[in-house]
């Protein structure tokens, strides 16, 4: 039998005749009859649970590594909760993805008889992002993810390797132009320019309407005014005399360690590094000098400014409070950027799950709607991830959604027997498609596509009779919410709950909401298509999304005094 020749990505691709091995399915289709795809390391969930405690391990270790160096390149002595907000979210991720390449790279080596990894030329000054920003719009992509495996493959060997003269470029990002109008430039301008009053609380990138916001400043009676827009960190000259003297060697560390000590240095984003003083500094023009409480939904994660700032002020008392944005937070059996974010807050704010818990505003607005059905279409709402892992948590990661596509296009074929399929209309997420649905759901006998920039939900959901959603996630919660005949079609083995969450979707299963198999859910749907909303306003039914939804989607009609009131209690404990 002869060796392999292991493709990386679909890039660079071999033009021979020679047995190929695909690294995963992201590499696409292949003109050569002679291929083969390797099986992804992590469809072996137990292996994911404990690559995941791993990476925890990993990371709060390099965090504080991480914190050592950076107080000492910068002539500072902050605490590592100061780090962990500022560079916390780009490490957690890194490490995450970088021990995912290894570990795929490592299964192959040992499960596949490989000659070579054909790896291309390229210039290590191209791929190091400015921020965090950059870094998710990098990771995405064929060229740089082609980069890392590269990378890792010359940095320990653990597989053969083959120079071609194919030279790799970093990928362009296209970041969509959204320059502000004249009126938010105008309040941003002015919000900087009262920068210097004391402010008892200041939200940033909350999840709550302007007007609602507004009103909950005015019944706490903080009337400091304040319009915030994200500002693109300035880009530095990179200094890899600096970047060497970040991690020191040491004899003890595995092989993976020894990899983490070269790539993360080199693949730094500048604004920790090169770029820090700038961002330091021109954080100082854009938020308050005095702050006692900080509210955000979104910041912590992305916005640089906000994050070296936030830092600061908590270091010199202020509290920061973050609320949950997202669903499977609280359902998920484990979710690292949701430990991420619990970690980083002085208090954290769920939708019911949590020690501290808030009302959702969108969830709220939503209970108040009335829908008016314009049609009886069955709405399928498919999942779709990264084709290239780039966190951990319990649900399909990279390859393993394949298995995901398959369940969804043997529901669909599967509509062929009560003659359902005309009425189907799949909702896919605008921008970034990375494994061609609508191509898949074609396939299938599918025409009926809208995509989530062309309508709102509430409008899709409007024209269906009943709602299939596809992930554990806000859009289910927000399905029901709207309390509208809802399923929800997941592959059990790939989405693992939390141990408080499963009596709940335990209930759900048994009241024919929940569904892991096609077969179960074609038989439902032929069962109660006749009257949706007689199953759906059934006690039982009901019972379990009143309870579900208290549980881990609370809304409430009064949500505004909600938030008044926990926000008022949290400046008296921020002022003590």
């Amino acid at each position: 039998m002869s060796q392999f020749i292991l493709e990386l990505t679909p890039l660079n691709r071999d033009d021979s005749d020679s047995t190929t091995l695909l690294l995963g399915s992201w590499c696409g289709p292949s003109a050569h009859a002679n291929v083969t795809i390797a099986e992804y390391h992590w469809d072996d969930r137990s292996k994911l649970f404990k690559d995941y405690q791993l990476m925890s391990s990993l990371y709060e270790r390099y965090l504080l590594k991480a914190s050592r160096s950076l107080n000492r390149i910068h002539g500072v002595n902050h605490p590592v909760e100061f780090w962990r907000l500022v560079v916390g979210p780009w490490l957690h991720y890194f490490i995450s993805i970088v021990l995912d390449r290894y570990e795929m790279l490592s299964y192959v080596s040992k499960t596949y008889d490989i000659k070579h990894a054909r790896v291309p030329i390229y210039d290590l000054d191209g791929w190091i992002p400015i921020d965090y920003v950059d870094f998710n719009y990098q990771f995405y992509s064929d060229e740089w993810n082609y980069y890392l495996f590269s990378e890792i493959i010359r940095h320990t060997g653990v597989v053969g390797s083959k120079q071609t003269s194919f030279k790799l470029h970093p990928p362009e990002i296209n970041v969509p132009n959204s320059k502000p109008s004249k009126i938010k430039s105008f309040l941003f301008a002015l919000t900087k320019l009262m920068r210097i009053q004391t402010k008892k609380i200041v939200f940033v990138e909350v999840d709550l309407p302007q007007t609602s916001l507004y009103k909950i400043l005015y019944r706490l009676k903080n009337f400091s005014f304040s319009y915030y827009l994200r500002v693109k960190p300035k880009s530095s000259i990179l200094n890899w005399d600096l970047r060497g003297n970040i991690f020191t060697n040491n004899s003890n560390a595995t092989e993976f360690e020894q990899l983490l000590n070269v790539l993360i240095p080199a693949n730094m984003p500048t604004s920790y590094l090169e770029g820090y003083r700038d961002l330091v500094e021109d954080s100082k023009k854009i938020f308050p000098e005095n702050v006692n409480l900080i509210i955000t939904s979104n910041a912590y994660f992305s916005n640089e400014h906000f994050k070296v700032w936030c830092a600061h002020k908590k270091n010199s008392g202020a509290r920061l409070w973050v609320a949950v944005h997202g669903g499977h937070h609280g359902t998920a059996l484990f979710n690292g950027p949701g430990k991420l974010t619990e970690d980083i807050a002085d208090r954290f704010y769920s939708w019911g799950w949590g020690d501290y818990n808030l009302p959702s505003p969108k969830l709220s607005l939503l209970r108040a709607k009335k829908i008016k059905k314009s049609d009886n279409k069955i709405l399928f709402i498919p999942y779709s991830v990264s084709k290239y892992s780039n966190h951990i948590d319990s649900s399909p990661i990279a390859s393993s959604f394949n298995d995901c596509v398959n369940l969804h296009s043997r529901f669909l074929l599967a509509l062929e027997i009560p003659n359902l399929k005309d009425d189907i209309l799949i909702r896919l997420k605008s921008g970034r498609d990375l494994w061609n649905l609508d191509v898949e759901y074609a396939k299938c006998g599918i025409s009926n596509f809208v995509y989530s920039n062309e309508e709102p939900l509430i409008d899709s959901i409007a024209k269906s009779a009943l709602v299939i959603v596809t992930y554990d996630s806000t859009v289910f919660l927000e399905s029901l919410t709207l309390n509208v005949p809802t399923c929800l079609l997941i592959r059990k083995d790939y989405w693992e709950m939390s141990h408080s969450s499963i009596e709940y979707f335990n209930q759900f299963l048994e009241c024919g909401i929940l569904h892991y198999d096609e077969n179960s859910l074609v038989k439902h749907i032929h069962e109660v298509k006749d009257d949706y909303d007689r199953w759906w306003y059934s006690e039982p039914v009901q019972v379990a999304i009143k309870l579900f939804l208290t549980k881990f989607g609370f809304s409430s009609e009064r949500w505004e005094d909600d938030w008044s009131d926990e926000l008022g209690e949290g400046i008296k404990w921020a002022n003590m």
